[in-house]
């Protein structure tokens, strides 16, 4: 390795440092699948070990790996489950009957959230109409002149009589959006 002009001693043995951990980090999964061996030795006692037993003991090689589960079919949601052997949870003994549940709790999960989302969505509509029947009343009862356009989009000014006449269904508006 070359040194660098600018570079302290200390930071090229932080470097190596570094490296080296980063090293002995990408080499732990190919040594934690190393061979594992079992074996009894001469005092009785079950060793375990990385390395073969001594000469003239017998051992036997310990696989880490699991069989995979055999693959079962999964019904589909909504389908009916399959019957049980024996009553009292026996469905959900077995892998298929919780996965059918866990199905279901996650389908019921589903539609709550859907039913809580659309009851949060009317209360937001129903808040803005309360807050649209009430700027409207307001602004009838704070006084001055109200505008509204005529069929042809020409602006006609409401009268004092008119705005008296509005104030009635205006309030009804309030009293039904805001409960």
């Amino acid at each position: 390795m070359t040194r660098h002009p600018n570079r302290a001693p200390a930071t090229e043995s932080l470097l190596m440092r570094r490296t080296a951990i980063a090293l002995a980090l990408a080499l732990m999964p190919v040594l934690a699948q190393a061979q594992l061996y079992k074996w009894v030795d001469q005092n009785g006692q079950t060793q375990y070990s990385d390395r073969p037993p001594p000469a003239g003991i017998k051992g036997e090689l310990v696989t880490k790996k699991r069989a995979a589960p055999a693959a079962q079919p999964v019904p589909a949601p909504g389908a009916p489950a399959a019957p049980a052997a024996n009553k009292g949870g026996a469905a959900a003994a077995n892998p298929a009957g919780r996965e059918l549940e866990f199905r279901k709790r996650q389908i019921s999960a589903e539609e709550a959230q859907k039913e809580e989302e659309k009851k949060a969505k009317e209360q937001q509509a129903k808040q803005e109409n309360c807050d649209i029947a009430r700027a409207r009343l307001k602004s009838l009862e704070e006084g001055g002149r109200i505008l509204k356009y005529d069929k042809v989009g020409e602006r006609q000014y409401l009268s004092d009589e008119e705005i008296e006449k509005d104030k009635v269904p205006a309030r009804q508006r309030v009293e039904q959006s805001c409960k």
